[in-house]
């Protein structure tokens, strides 16, 4: 098969077709087409993953690779995977610069790892389990300390002065063979029908359980509750033979929920955008 070489300036489909492909492996790119600075930086860390020369350039070479390599996460669409670890890191440039460290998110979290692993929420076990095939044992028994706690910025700042990190790699893993599974399962159990949905919506409520969990009653969870009973609608429409046009139609108020989520938190949280991102993508979703 021939695969055409980009470089850095190129644009159109080609290019997000290598974006796409890209996230497979952990890239976390928004796909837009363009091969920009975070394009060429995605191309090396893939080049690096695959043991070949690191050129920033995608060649035949790097195009084969990719095509080989399985969807991260099936269950979901490849890019919908990234938008969620995207939203989770900074992306691969931020996550180098900060978020490889453990690092405290603020509020009620733990100490945090990787794509958003919160230590306050998972038991001993479940840490070993996920971790002991990437981490050093002396960084597994420092890390256990932290479970089930609050975290603080002072305890971050003590773990990243032992040196502990993450090697992105190695977060990926984690993220696409534990973590992610685990709160698709969650957001099954709040959202049903979340397998029937179209292209990237299935991957914007997963997102959305990510940041707030599954929970559809109590404190500031009427939204959540309401995209439930617009989905239910929906179900039941598709199950009485409606188009996928009078479906995406039934579905579309859910960004408007999303958005109006937006009240809890202060306009410069990181929190905010995150919730437009996801209603855009919805909308998008179902055009």
């Amino acid at each position: 098969m021939t695969y055409p070489k980009l470089v850095q300036g190129d644009k159109g489909k080609d290019v997000s077709a290598l974006q796409t492909l890209l996230n497979k492996v952990g890239a976390m790119l928004r796909v837009d087409g363009d091969y920009g600075p975070g394009t060429t930086a995605a191309i090396r860390y893939a080049q690096d993953v695959a043991r070949q020369q690191v050129t920033g350039i995608a060649d035949a070479t790097l195009w084969d690779f990719l095509q080989k390599q399985p969807q991260p996460f099936a269950p979901l669409d490849t890019n919908g995977v990234a938008f969620i670890a995207l939203e989770e890191t900074g992306g691969l440039a931020y996550y180098q610069r900060v978020t490889r460290f453990p690092h405290y998110p603020g509020g009620e979290s733990g100490i945090t790892l990787g794509v958003g692993y919160d230590l306050r929420f998972h038991s001993v076990d479940e840490f070993y389990n996920d971790w002991s095939d990437y981490l050093a044992k002396t960084t597994l028994q420092e890390l256990s300390n932290d479970i089930g706690k609050q975290g603080s910025p002072q305890r971050a700042e003590a773990l990243k002065n032992q040196g502990i990190e993450v090697p992105f790699y190695a977060a990926w893993q984690v993220f696409v063979r534990k973590t992610l599974p685990g709160f698709y399962k969650k957001t099954l159990v709040a959202y049903p029908s979340l397998g029937a949905l179209p292209g990237l919506c299935a991957s914007v409520l997963v997102s959305l359980v990510y940041n707030r969990g599954p929970a559809l009653s109590g404190k500031n969870r009427e939204e959540m509750a309401n995209i439930r009973r617009i989905l239910d609608q929906a179900e039941q429409a598709r199950q009485q033979g409606k188009s996928a046009t009078e479906l995406n139609q039934l579905l579309l108020p859910v960004a408007d929920e999303l958005l109006e989520m937006k009240k809890y938190w202060p306009v410069t949280s990181g929190v905010v955008k995150r919730r437009q991102l996801e209603a855009n993508l919805w909308r998008e979703s179902l055009v």
